[in-house]
């Protein structure tokens, strides 16, 4: 019996220093590689969301908790990166939190006192509040520039990026799926990936399929044209930036700041460019995606 109390004392005792050591050491160790955007989204604390696009450059957003707190970022192009654990989801108030956003996107050169700057709320919650500090970040630094308003809906924002509806249809599956696509595009960045496609032998490759590829950015604008039942649509829209579109699965390629469309009598105009290493590949696509020829549209 004694014999056996004390297997019983050892293993208890070999269990608590566990815990303590684990405690102690290894999830620290663990919580150290997380950086601040690394966490996945907590559909319950969501109150609203705030989408910034500058310039049709960068494009990202901010998710705002029912104390007005910035709690979690998502990001929708490369560019947008430059914000990617910062710690600006840790900062404890509103106006710490923005003012360290513009600072650093100012830093990055992505945003000049020239810039076109889009805010689009996806809720009125906090907007009094947001806006105040955001402009206020904003003239801390000298930038003065007009700052368009528009409204949308987490399904509208969805569909718009590509994503499949699912069985729920509900604002925490909207939400879900926006931070998984938000976590391919920080992927690159976390896991060192170059931007670079290369062969085996590290060089590198043209892309032969850059058709395909603005093929690809077509399709979905063609696709969010339908299904928002648009029939015209200037040139200078920026509801969808082409820029912020993935050409590939592996979200290596975008449209570059060269790219355009507009929708004329329900037919898509575009110009798509591409460009790897150093070298541009445009297509010129006439009102469908069959009739397209290599080069700028004239």
């Amino acid at each position: 019996m004694e014999k056996k109390l004390t297997i019983i004392a050892e293993v208890v005792i070999f269990v608590v220093v566990a815990i303590i050591f684990t405690v102690k050491n290894v999830i620290p160790e663990v919580k150290s590689t997380i950086g601040s955007s690394d966490g996945f989204i907590k559909t319950g604390l969501y109150q609203n969301m705030y989408e910034i696009n500058i310039d049709n450059n960068v494009r990202f957003s901010f998710i705002i908790n029912e104390n007005g707190r910035i709690y979690h970022m998502l990001f929708f192009n490369m560019n947008s990166t430059c914000l990617y654990n910062k710690s600006i989801e840790n900062y404890n108030n509103l106006d710490d939190a923005l003012l360290s956003s513009v600072k650093i996107l100012i830093e990055d050169d992505y945003l000049k006192n020239t810039s076109l700057i889009s805010v689009t709320k996806y809720g009125n919650y906090y907007y009094d509040e947001f806006m105040k500090s955001f402009k206020s970040s904003l003239n801390r630094y000298g930038i003065n520039s007009e700052i368009i308003v528009s409204d949308n809906s987490l399904e509208a924002l969805c569909s718009e990026l590509g994503i499949e509806e699912g069985k729920e249809n509900t604002n925490d599956y909207y939400l879900r799926e926006l931070d998984l696509y938000s976590k391919e595009i920080t992927r690159v960045i976390k896991n060192n990936i170059s931007y670079k496609n290369e062969n085996n032998n590290g060089e590198s490759i043209r892309i032969d399929n850059a058709r395909e590829y603005t093929n690809n950015v077509y399709k979905k604008i063609e696709k969010y044209i339908l299904s928002n039942n648009i029939t015209n649509l200037d040139r200078y829209n920026n509801n969808l930036p082409i820029t912020s579109i993935p050409a590939d699965k592996g979200l290596k390629y975008y449209p570059s700041p060269n790219s355009w469309y507009y929708v004329k009598d329900g037919k898509l105009y575009a110009y798509i460019e591409i460009i790897d290493n150093g070298t541009s590949y445009g297509y010129c696509y006439n009102g469908s995606i069959d009739m397209n020829k290599k080069g700028e549209c004239v």
